[in-house]
């Protein structure tokens, strides 16, 4: 088809139904059940319509991550034509190096606080994207010591909700990019942070989570933590985790620990005979996971997701009614049996990572603990919560005994674990529609070494699932080729350096009307892949990269939007 027509056709096409529930994506997951699907058909993905720095600190970032970026990226924010976009300043507070014999990086847990999370606003002006104004906003990041957490605000309407310093929001008119309000629940407060992407229902009212920290010692001390939900017209309410689940243990059992238990683990029986238990610790009050967006389903049911401060192998999913009183609390322990000789070999070979068992150990427990396995809500994950049409509730949780793969679970509607996947780390998955049922689609990698040389082993796949979490079908990454793209040069530069593919990282996939799902590969491309699970176009951005878990939004007319490298990419054809 001749340029101009595409370019009718980008200014033309439309979708069924008003923007905000089809050719938008207002908050992460796109809608209030972060299920990252639309109505748009995408469209050829032929080239870069046009590109964004939105993280000018992607060298010490790389640096400090051994060649990967530790960021979770904001999502596109779109509504009609106009795009919402996070962009980084201020000053890049590197980490200490690594200092021989055999110390580690040291990175000073407020170093964050040296850069600004700004939020850009751009326009489609024809078939041109400018750039409208910039919000200076002030929110920091929890100090925490792996990724990069969230900065993630929400299009409510003609308002744009944005994180702030103290556990607010800043309530920004989207056009003009002027502050004409705030959510500010509590007194101001550095030590109390933002910590979830903001979300809203279709009536307009704002949800988001806040973690209160001691400031000196943020991870070892008791933290508190809150839902905020904010109405329209400016009524605020807040409700505590640890009242939203009043049996929490105060008490929990704890894992082994590195400088008096020898591996492997679990140390064998003690002289009775009885299996060894690790000790019993403080389990610290319930609180929101960092990047856990809350989720609201069709009936006003907010799911959330909890863990103890002090111990991620306590959590919860929590679904609260729609005026905020307690309707159910899931724990996310008890279920698993796929531990020892199952998962992880009775073999006892420390250079396994992670640490084989000890032969003889319990069939299906966590090595770590001796007790069946728990699915845990961890900070490093960016996974949200998400509703489901048949009203039950997803979670992609974590687990280190199956090489940091975690677990997918699904909820039905009363709370009840009804089915699991083995993966589930850092996704929040995207949910297709059809033929009266839904499948599930997310990413799918084994995080295997060769020990020898440290190569990854792979494999890595995107997957469908059906309603039940059974695999409809699974596409494996088999590109070897790390690229980039150099300045005026056409052509790209290759390097065969990865025999056994690229792990996909996106956090968060994109899913069109036609069920094909876009996702983000470590080796720089965009794939679409259609719903037989065949690719069926790809695109190159910048360069390959790890580590930034990126997700990708669809507009009304079918654009892409996504990240690679630190820059915004929208493609089309």
């Amino acid at each position: 088809m001749p340029r101009a027509q595409w370019l009718a056709l980008l200014t033309l096409a439309t979708c069924e139904g008003p923007p905000d529930t089809c050719g938008s994506w207002l908050q992460w997951g796109r809608d209030q059940t972060h299920a990252g699907a639309t109505c748009s058909s995408a469209l050829p993905m032929s080239r870069q319509l046009g590109e964004l720095q939105v993280d000018p600190f992607v060298v010490g970032e790389t640096a400090d991550g051994d060649g990967d970026i530790y960021v979770h990226y904001q999502v596109p924010l779109i509504a009609g034509n106009d795009v919402y976009v996070e962009a980084k300043s201020g000053t890049y507070t590197p980490c200490t190096p690594p200092m021989p014999p055999m110390m580690p990086r040291v990175c000073a847990p407020y170093r964050l606080n040296s850069e600004n999370w700004d939020e850009v606003y751009v326009h489609w002006d024809g078939n041109h994207l400018v750039q409208k104004w910039i919000f200076h906003g002030d929110w920091k990041p929890p100090p925490y010591p792996g990724f990069e957490p969230m900065f993630q605000p929400a299009v409510v309407g003609d308002r744009l909700y944005v994180p702030a310093q103290g556990g607010a929001l800043a309530i920004v008119d989207r056009h003009s990019g002027q502050a004409i309000g705030k959510v500010a629940p509590f007194s101001i407060d550095p030590d109390t942070y933002v910590a979830s992407p903001v979300a809203a229902d279709i009536a307009g009212n704002v949800y988001y989570t806040t973690l209160s920290l001691i400031h000196d010692d943020p991870w070892y001390s008791d933290a508190h933590g809150f839902l905020v939900k904010a109405t329209p017209d400016g009524r605020i309410k807040t409700v505590p985790f640890e009242s939203m689940i009043p049996d929490a243990p105060v008490m929990c059992r704890s894992t082994f620990k590195r400088n008096t238990d020898a591996l492997p683990w679990p140390p064998p029986p003690n002289p009775d005979g009885m299996p060894a238990l690790p000790p019993i610790e403080p389990c610290g009050l319930q609180r929101p996971g960092i990047n856990a967006a809350p989720a609201i389903s069709a009936d006003g049911t907010v799911f959330l997701a909890s863990r103890a401060h002090l111990n991620a192998r306590y959590s919860y999913i929590i679904a609260l009614n729609a005026d905020l009183t307690p309707k159910w609390s899931a724990s996310l322990r008890g279920f698993l049996h796929d531990g020892c000789g199952v998962t992880v070999p009775l073999d006892g070979d420390p250079m396994n990572q992670p640490y084989d068992c000890r032969p003889g150990s319990i069939v299906g427990v966590d090595p770590a603990t001796n007790e069946q396995p728990a699915t845990r809500v961890i900070d490093d994950s960016s996974s949200s919560p998400v509703a489901l049409p048949d009203g039950g509730v997803l979670y992609g949780s974590h687990t280190g005994y199956n090489n940091a793969r975690g677990h997918l679970v699904k909820l039905d509607a009363g709370g009840h674990v009804v089915a699991t996947y083995d993966f589930g780390w850092d996704t929040t998955p995207a949910i297709y529609r059809h033929d009266g049922t839904y499948s599930i689609l997310l990413k799918d990698n084994h995080y295997n070494y060769d020990a020898m040389t440290g190569i990854p082993l792979g494999p890595y796949y995107i997957v469908r699932l059906d309603k039940n979490l059974r695999t409809e079908w699974k596409l494996q990454s088999t590109n070897t080729k790390s690229c980039m793209r150099l300045p005026g040069q056409a052509n790209l530069v290759c390097t065969d350096d990865h025999p056994h593919g690229f792990e996909w990282c996106i956090n968060a996939p994109a899913v069109d009307d036609a069920g094909t799902v876009y996702a983000n590969s470590e080796d720089g491309w965009v794939y679409a892949i259609d719903k037989g699970g065949h690719i069926t176009q790809r695109i190159f951005l910048d360069m390959s990269i790890g580590a930034a878990y990126t997700p990708l939004a669809i507009d009304g007319r079918g654009l892409i939007y996504t990240l690679n490298a630190g820059k915004l990419s929208v493609v089309g054809p």
